[in-house]
């Protein structure tokens, strides 16, 4: 997969973006002790659509991108 970003939404959710081949992948994470639990919200076709998939999905605005 090529480059990942990490996102945070107001409230303490995260999220990841992940990009390959033009496509972005979207993944909510759950934050635990050991290991990260990751679960496949969607994918788009654009950076601002997977932004736009993760504020709909979290009902929150975007606090950081990393």
């Amino acid at each position: 997969m090529g480059r990942t970003r990490s996102v945070a939404v107001q409230g303490g959710n995260l999220y990841e973006i992940g990009e390959y081949d033009g496509t972005f992948y979207v993944r909510r994470v759950k934050v635990k002790l050991l290991l990260n639990a990751k679960s496949d919200i969607g994918k788009t076709r654009s950076l601002d659509d997977a932004l736009s998939l993760i504020r709909s999905h979290s009902g929150r605005e975007i606090k950081s991108i990393d």
